[in-house]
């Protein structure tokens, strides 16, 4: 659909009627109230509260996860609805990658997948499942279908499970870019390629901690996701010698904000990934600023996706026991 155009009255109007659609969003005020429930019970009735659909089993368990994608879904369709919103749609091309790693890597193993698919996506689970079983994969979107086949081939060849990993996390990335900027709405795609930054940057830093440095640009290459305003050369300088020097160089360039809102090489993985997140909610909410059209549609899915996420990481860490200062300290920022 290259040169797709969008009527600015149209963007306009659903901009309006989505002012509306976010103030029944989880905002900071009301993760507040979350994060100071105290329990699983209490969280989930706030929950219902705040207009929720929260799930449940026969016997009275706690569905989280259908909760939850039941919730993300009815986003993707109040937005989508009958037309296709490449610009749009394309965000959910993650959910693809996940359900096809989880089911090539399975059924490599022998293990059961099927607590670890997602609900959304674009692909059927049906025809997912159905194409890596029976190693069809032009049932698959073109999109998906040689990177599919290249790392079912690839983990029975080397039994790596990471080089799954890299082979479709680069195809879907492509994927979402090529669609975003054929979609005509430029906001789009400057959205992905600062997602793939941050996600090539979460990378290096998680290699540089994991990975012997002989091996760390050798690694560092078939993890990097092209189409991003950082290079391949230029991630591999930001790696050269310690982490400190890799916090250093990044703090004088366009990312230095990242940099400059964490400890450095004492800072987890956990708090980086964090940040990273943070920095793309601050950015949407920059944006949405007296905007009108695709940022604010922009604003609300990825807004309500980081919802989703944070909902996951409070109604898991409460399902362990978490305190509430560990939720604290893992939960990101809210877009509304």
């Amino acid at each position: 659909m290259k040169g797709v155009e969008y009527r600015a009255e149209e963007l306009v109007y659903q901009s309006a009627r989505l002012s509306i659609l976010e103030m029944r969003m989880i905002g900071a005020a009301r993760m507040e109230r979350l994060l100071e429930s105290g329990s699983l019970a209490e969280c989930l009735r706030l929950l219902e509260e705040f207009g929720v659909a929260v799930r449940y089993r026969e016997d009275g368990a706690f569905l989280r996860e259908q909760t939850l994608s039941d919730r993300l879904s009815r986003v993707y369709e109040e937005l989508l609805g009958d037309e296709s919103k490449p610009f749009l749609r394309l965000w959910l091309y993650p959910y693809d990658c996940n359900n096809l790693k989880s089911v090539i890597k399975c059924l490599s193993r022998g293990v059961d997948f099927e607590g670890m698919l997602f609900n959304c996506g674009t692909i059927p689970r049906n025809d997912l499942i159905g194409a890596v079983r029976g190693h069809d994969f032009s049932l698959l979107p073109e999109a998906f279908a040689e990177a599919a086949r290249e790392a079912a081939v690839t983990l029975a060849t080397t039994g790596d499970p990471q080089t799954v990993d890299f082979i479709l996390d680069r195809a879907c990335y492509a994927a979402m870019l090529k669609e975003a900027e054929e979609s005509g709405v430029a906001y789009a795609a400057l959205l992905v390629r600062r997602k793939i930054d941050l996600t090539n940057l979460t990378v290096c830093v998680r290699l540089m901690r994991m990975v012997k440095p002989h091996a760390l640009l050798r690694v560092l290459e078939q993890a990097y996701l092209p189409g991003g305003s950082l290079s391949y050369e230029e991630l591999a300088a930001l790696c050269e010698g310690d982490e400190e020097g890799f916090w250093k160089r990044l703090s004088r360039g366009e990312y230095g904000f990242l940099a400059n809102a964490l400890r450095g090489a004492s800072a987890s993985l956990s708090e980086i990934e964090r940040a990273a997140d943070n920095s793309m909610i601050n950015y949407l909410k920059e944006r949405r600023r007296g905007a009108l059209g695709s940022e604010v549609l922009l604003g609300y899915l990825l807004g309500s996706e980081y919802e989703v996420r944070n909902l996951r990481i409070l109604l898991s860490g409460l399902e362990i026991g978490l305190s509430e200062q560990a939720l604290r300290e893992r939960i990101r920022s809210s877009y509304v």
